[in-house]
């Protein structure tokens, strides 16, 4: 009897009072039409609405305009009976925070830091398999970092993860790259949103860029060939780590690639010039523009020619550290261009060689140091190479 008048009543304490009778003797409507809750609204009454209408909790506060939030109107010991009673759920689902960044992708308003940190903590937190194809097939727009704290929406075609941070800094003032929060969670978090971000749709800028090197030779560029002595290094030492590395990393390369892959140093001829040795990155984006940066990179190898370009530089002790890093990339892109996954690591090796200037009793030692060796092959090609050394 007092179930079948609960809906014509509208003062919330005699309501609460009755919820609380209904909840003692575990009373259940038979009809989904009575699963309805009271919202009051102040002073002035309220409403009775569908129970799938409200949910118990809202965690994040995110769902106050989509859902009537009982935790907000009711006391705590009723929630197990519009649970079980009403049926009403306990939290928003992922479906539900699907739908949310839709209306936000949707809103002409700049996303605040706050809702955009709180909505993808909250994916963090339920990864999995139908989470990636859910977000996957749904979101078509993705937060951007902007340096402030609005965050922007773009489509996810236009924006990219930096997994390069001196491409990032190259075009960090176009702000194209993925928002992440700015609160310290250390670095696990944040590769982990990363790894979301490219499984729905967004690339790693390394990846992304065409990058295009007109030819020095053809510029009426004044140069002059020098010898590589000259330019502080011993290219012997040089290909001999390189040997070692292909032998012995994890890339385990037969004695034929590996020295297919050191036999353009073999050929090379190295050339200075006063003349800034850049490269230009450009960037495609889906409305048709197409972003270009230039980077002064110091050095670049012509294979096509054999040429090695150096730029001559008025205070190279002020930029060696720059210069053994852009060296070290170059002769890693270089020779690992069918196996690019090996380069960060074969860089790094080269530009600790470089600072040793690659000389023979420090190259041994270090190539002890990270057990790696040379075979009979190698020593036969590095004595046809150098056969006065």
């Amino acid at each position: 009897m007092l179930a079948s008048h609960l809906n014509s009543l509208s003062d919330y304490d005699n309501i609460v009072n009755i919820h609380r009778y209904l909840s003692e003797y575990n009373w259940k409507p038979e009809d989904k039409a009575a699963k309805k809750i009271w919202i009051p609204n102040g002073t002035e009454g309220g409403q009775w609405v569908r129970s799938e209408e409200c949910i118990v909790h809202d965690p994040d506060k995110l769902f106050g305009l989509k859902f009537y939030v009982l935790e907000d109107i009711y006391d705590r010991k009723l929630f197990p009976f519009f649970t079980f009673a009403m049926e009403v759920r306990a939290k928003p689902s992922l479906d539900d925070y699907v739908d949310l960044w839709n209306e936000w992708e949707s809103s002409l308003e700049e996303l605040s830091y706050d809702k955009c940190w709180k909505f993808w903590m909250f994916i963090l937190k339920h990864l999995g398999t139908n989470t990636e194809k859910k977000l996957s097939e749904r979101l078509s727009k993705l937060p951007v970092t902007t340096g402030s704290k609005e965050i922007f929406l773009m489509h996810k075609k236009d924006v990219f993860i930096p997994d390069n941070l001196h491409l990032k800094k190259l075009f960090e003032q176009e702000k194209i790259f993925v928002w992440y929060p700015q609160q310290n969670f250390g670095p696990l978090p944040i590769s982990k949103l990363y790894d979301i971000y490219r499984k729905i749709g967004a690339r790693n800028i390394s990846e992304s860029l065409c990058k295009e090197e007109s030819s020095l030779l053809n510029d009426g560029v004044e140069m002059v060939q020098v010898d590589h002595n000259d330019i502080l290094f011993n290219l012997q030492g040089l290909i001999k780590l390189i040997l070692g590395f292909l032998a012995c990393s994890s890339l385990k390369m037969e004695p034929d690639k590996r020295h297919e892959s050191v036999q353009g140093l073999l050929n090379l001829s190295f050339l200075e010039t006063k003349m800034r040795v850049t490269v230009s990155y450009c960037l495609s984006l889906s409305s048709g523009d197409i972003v270009t940066k230039k980077d002064d990179k110091m050095v670049r190898w012509e294979r096509q020619s054999s040429k090695f370009f150096i730029q001559k530089l008025d205070e190279p002790q002020g930029n060696a550290l720059k210069y053994a890093t852009y060296f070290s990339e170059t002769i890693s892109e270089g020779v690992l261009c069918e196996n690019h996954d090996f380069v960060p690591a074969l860089s790094e090796l080269i530009t600790l060689g470089f600072v040793l200037k690659f000389k023979n009793e420090d190259i041994e030692f270090l190539m002890e140091s990270k057990n790696f060796q040379i075979f009979s092959e190698d020593e036969k090609l590095l004595s046809s190479a150098f056969p006065s050394d």
